[in-house]
């Protein structure tokens, strides 16, 4: 289950990332919006390849919108620390924007796992 979602979080990592550089870099917008724009687009992927293949959760009685809200929750969250720590990040320490969203990156990698392992896809 682990090597699945470490799969998903690159894949996840790479629209992330992608989409983030094309809104901060090539449109000039902040890394605060680039950064949601990014994580959002990750999520809708991430939702799909973790419901259906790394946490296999056929579960047809189970109301797929209720577990969607509670995705979305983790996920929230975990957007809200990876904004906080990448203003510390810049702001504090001075880091590049790509070096503070990398690691940034890994704080929420964390955070998602141990949430869709114990409150999404239980």
């Amino acid at each position: 289950m682990l090597s699945r979602f470490s799969i998903v979080g690159v894949l996840n990592t790479l629209i992330d990332f992608v989409t983030f550089t094309i809104i901060n870099s090539w449109f000039g917008i902040n890394y605060t919006t680039s950064q949601i724009s990014g994580y959002s687009f990750g999520v809708v992927n991430s939702f799909i390849f973790n419901r259906n293949w790394t946490f296999e959760d056929k579960d047809a009685n189970k109301k797929i919108v209720h577990e969607f809200l509670k995705f979305i929750i983790i996920n929230l969250i975990s957007l809200i620390i990876t904004i906080i720590f990448m203003r510390i990040l810049i702001k504090r320490f001075n880091l590049n924007v790509y070096i503070a969203k990398i690691i940034v990156t890994f704080a929420a990698q964390i955070t998602n796992f141990v949430g869709y392992k114990l409150l999404v896809f239980k």
